[in-house]
């Protein structure tokens, strides 16, 4: 497993265990029925929100692991398998709700004292995102000290770019030593120099212009 998979399976498995962790501790987990009777008891009630706070404490943990260093996720990752674990054990058991949170939930919607009371699938649902986010919290544990760090590019160390402001520092003090001012707007041109080969040929304003020649100049003399 590379280092880029392993940080997406893992930080991925954790929100997504977290999220479905605090959705199905949520929901109905024991239901009160009897004659005309149908009450609902979600796993918040019946575990007192322990099963919420693990929820919370699994995104709270994940989020964490993204400004921590490979020492600092591998203790977040044990404390977050921890939670796991603990999710699947409290999904496992099925907490029921007290006696007392029975009798007093029932006796707002009914009289009646004779009703039986169920479990629901989602204490198992709630036990299977434990699994998942202890799996991925070993794989945190495991992989973590590979993952790729972000701010390797701000340590001294580290490679530099020139910027182009360098550049213009350069050409700043080279227009100086060429006695230059460098706030004046120029581009300096490449000074094209001809081939030794070809023959120059006279410029336009001196081709009206007449020389003597030699035999003139003897006569003249």
């Amino acid at each position: 497993m590379t280092p880029e998979r392993s940080r997406t399976s893992a930080l991925g498995g954790l929100l997504i265990g977290a999220a479905l962790s605090f959705l199905a501790g949520a929901q109905p987990w024991w239901r009160a029925r009897g004659e005309g009777l149908d009450v609902a008891f979600s796993g918040t009630t019946s575990t007192g929100g322990v099963s919420q706070a693990l929820a919370l404490v699994t995104a709270a943990g994940t989020i964490l692991l993204l400004t921590l260093g490979p020492r600092g996720r591998r203790i977040v990752a044990v404390i977050l398998i921890a939670a796991g674990l603990a999710i699947v054990v409290l999904g496992v058991l099925r907490k029921q709700p007290t006696a007392q949170a029975v009798q007093d939930q029932v006796r707002t919607v009914s009289l009646i004292d004779q009703f039986s009371l169920s479990a629901t699938i989602w204490p198992a649902v709630y036990a299977a995102t434990g699994i998942l986010i202890a799996v991925a919290a070993a794989i945190t544990a495991l992989w973590s000290g590979r993952w790729p760090r972000r701010a390797e590019r701000f340590r001294p160390g580290s490679k530099r770019v020139t910027s182009p402001v360098d550049d213009q520092s350069a050409e700043v003090w080279a227009a100086l030593d060429a006695g230059l001012d460098p706030t004046a707007d120029f581009s300096p041109e490449p000074v094209h120099r001809p081939h030794p080969d070809v023959q120059s040929r006279p410029s336009p304003d001196t081709m009206g212009e007449t020389r003597p020649s030699a035999e003139s100049q003897r006569s003249a003399e």
